[in-house]
């Protein structure tokens, strides 16, 4: 049975349909193997060691050798935007097969043959289900560049006509196997982002709320240093947004060695990569550049901003930085670079001590110390490497480029210290007693500040762990109904600053109570006390019941019908939740009378994920009402034939029950999901078969 719909959060939410669930991505068999919380580990040492292993496999097809190629692995591998987002597995799953994807474009160009173009798309097709549909949009737009650049590049031999056809074939045949072949992920998340709490309004606006989310221009000190403003560990960042979104460490010998490949190579792939390089770095730095990329290529108005784009920029940049440690190889190379490296040395420790620092001392004086080391370990370092390469040069000696991985290796090594904690299983996932709190939970939050830790309960997705039913909760899709209902119980913002994908309830003096108990929230568990509920216990954490709390599902004697959404909310927060009345958005939905002398029992009965049961003992009529959450793909029955479904008070359920019914069944079946199995089933057959065919006439030949 695949969990579709996920009961665990936000009084229900889909499951697969969000795409970080990655519950399609193959490698994710970990988790199925191992116990979850190793399973973590594993996975990203599997995922690094394949980034590693494709970098290095591209940069040999690069003509680079050995040792080139290994370089610029490493530093690929253990780039500081990997380091900050290992702590979320879909960004470091989905961003690992970049290299291979554009490998496997280099060898489709060159030999023109289907089956390579068919190796892009499931490539391509594995990136879309690892998880995170930004990171794989900016590779596909990547993918997409070089197979255009490369494919009309006169360096094939061929005439422009042929070139269009080679170009034509593989990109189409790519294209059409990634879609199928993620189309079972694709076509339930494409859904969902229509209703989901991401919703995008087209104008000057959302423009620049969309710059807003930039890379400063100062935080690309982060390129030599690793915590120019600050370490998140240790509470002193005081850098803009989220550390991690703007984690770009390579160190300064990869960025010397970057910048002289750039400056060196005469290669079309290095002029690429260069041209890369500088175009994500203007569109992720805010620049007007972003307005034409904003406008016209397809997802980058709803991707949320420019930063992340900085990946790209990295990957670019470690490439390049192989092509440097390349060079090393060359006579000539190893008179120059100690040079090189040297003045690239001053110029950047000076850039950062007169730029970053001089910021810093008016911002935040504590944290110049911290600055201050940094810098010095920058000039170390770089001292260290060129004071390596010379002795290996006068001694004519052959490992100076292994010298110089190793010192690569190293400074992302130690750029890498306190980001990343070994911790006991016990302290991820503490045991707890089974049946310890029944119904549906809440966990309050005294506050959740950007710069420390935050005092709260229920940290974000335990709920799901422990399979307790959780009224708010966290994740990068949920339905933009229920988040105005959230609103409406939170009197304000529901979602944390600078963390619109959580909804988090910070309950004060004035807050919900008649919506927190429409949704059946009975117990609340909070760091601090929460007027209008009854204490169970004080330890660590209070622990509340709600003795208002309403039943889950319950039968309305009648309805009030609104024709829109802004207008069931004015009226829900207007009117307040009403006990025999519910606020049904949409045409009007007639009810039958209940049985004379029948009373309004309900009893609710979880199935499985998607499915729940509601027996009425003593018959229907009126209006049936569940308080999960409303969602395209859900449908009733009742006698094996259908009632209509109507979102009620917001962001639950109703349907009206004929009166001789005895029981309703509530099944999510989504339309997307069927078909995007459907055709992700046809694709890999067709890839199968190609395959087949490939190693058939190979074996003739």
């Amino acid at each position: 049975m695949l969990p579709l719909w996920n009961p665990y959060q936000f009084c229900g939410t889909p499951f697969i349909a969000n795409g970080q669930s990655a519950v399609f991505y193959p490698l994710n068999l970990v988790f199925w193997l191992l116990p979850v919380a190793r399973a973590f580990a594993w996975s990203a040492w599997l995922h690094l060691a394949l980034t590693g292993w494709f970098a290095y496999l591209l940069l040999r097809r690069l003509n680079a050798t050995r040792v080139g190629a290994l370089a610029g692995a490493v530093v690929w591998q253990g780039n500081g935007f990997f380091i900050a987002w290992m702590h979320l597995p879909t960004v470091l799953c989905t961003a690992a097969w970049l290299p291979l994807i554009l490998l496997l474009c280099e060898r489709a160009i060159l030999r023109g043959q289907s089956r390579q173009a068919a190796a892009i798309g499931a490539a391509l097709g594995l990136c879309a289900l690892a998880g995170h549909l930004q990171i794989f949009l900016y590779i596909a737009l990547l993918t997409a560049a070089y197979l255009i650049a490369r494919g009309l590049s006169r360096d094939l031999g061929l005439s422009p006509w042929q070139r269009l056809q080679r170009l034509a074939l593989t990109a189409s045949l790519s294209a059409a196997t990634a879609i199928g072949l993620a189309a079972v992920q694709l076509l339930p998340t494409m859904a969902l982002l229509r209703i989901a709490h991401r919703t995008f309004q087209p104008g000057p606006d959302s423009y620049q709320a969309y710059l807003s989310h930039a890379l400063p221009a100062l935080h690309l000190t982060g390129l030599i240093v690793p915590h120019p403003f600050g370490h998140p560990a240790l509470g002193s960042y005081i850098g803009r947004d989220n550390y991690a979104e703007f984690a770009l460490f390579l160190g300064p010998i990869a960025i010397a060695l970057a910048l002289w490949a750039a400056v060196s190579v005469r290669t079309w792939h290095a002029r690429f990569l260069g041209l890369t390089v500088l175009v994500t770095f203007l569109l992720a730095l805010g620049t007007p550049v972003n307005w034409v990329f904003y406008h016209y290529v397809p997802g980058i108005a709803r991707s949320g901003g420019p930063g992340r784009l900085l990946l790209i920029a990295l990957f670019s940049l470690s490439l390049l930085a192989g092509f440097g440690a390349d060079r090393l190889a060359r006579p000539e190379a190893r008179r120059l670079l100690p040079i090189a490296l040297i003045l690239l040395a001053a110029a950047l420790i000076i850039a950062f001590a007169t730029i970053a620092a001089s910021a810093l001392a008016t911002i935040e004086p504590d944290i110049l110390p911290l600055a201050n080391r940094e810098a010095s370990y920058a000039l170390g370092l770089l001292l260290l490497a060129c004071v390596s390469l010379a002795i290996f040069r006068r001694r004519r000696s052959h490992l100076a480029p292994a010298a110089l991985t190793l010192l690569l290796a190293a400074q992302l090594l130690l750029a890498s210290k306190d980001h990343l904690h070994i911790t006991p299983t016990s302290w991820v996932y503490p045991p707890i007693e089974t049946g310890a709190v029944t119904g549906r939970v809440m966990g309050n939050a005294a506050d959740w500040p950007i710069d420390r830790f935050p005092i709260a309960t229920l940290p974000p997705n335990s709920a799901t762990v422990y399979r307790l039913r959780d009224a708010f909760g966290y994740d990068s899709l949920y339905l933009a109904r229920y988040r105005d209902f959230a609103a409406a119980l939170q009197h304000g913002d529901p979602s944390p600053p600078l963390n619109g994908n959580m909804l988090l309830p910070r309950l004060g003096p004035v807050y919900g109570l008649d919506m927190m108990s429409l949704a059946a929230v009975e117990t609340v568990l909070s760091p601090v006390p929460v007027r209008g509920l009854t204490m169970e216990r004080a330890d660590a954490y209070y622990t509340y019941s709600n003795p208002h709390a309403w039943p889950r599902a319950w039968v309305a004697e009648s309805a009030m019908f609104v024709s829109t959404h802004s207008e069931a909310v004015a009226h829900l927060e207007q009117l307040g939740p009403m006990p025999d009345c519910v606020i049904v958005t949409g045409a009007d939905l007639p009810a039958d009378e209940r049985l004379p002398g029948a009373s309004a029992a309900v009893e609710v009965k979880d199935i499985t994920p998607n499915a729940v049961e509601i027996d009425l003992p003593e018959g229907g009529g009126k209006y049936l009402f569940l308080a999960d959450a409303y969602a395209p793909g859900w449908s009733a029955f009742a006698d094996g034939q259908e009632l209509p479904i109507r979102p009620a008070n917001v962001a639950f359920r109703t349907v009206a029950a004929p009166q001789d019914t005895k029981q309703v069944t509530f099944r999510y079946e989504p339309d997307t999901f069927r078909i995007g199995l459907f055709t992700a089933l046809l694709a890999a057959a067709a890839l199968g078969a190609l395959g087949g065919y490939s190693l058939l006439v190979r074996n003739e030949a």
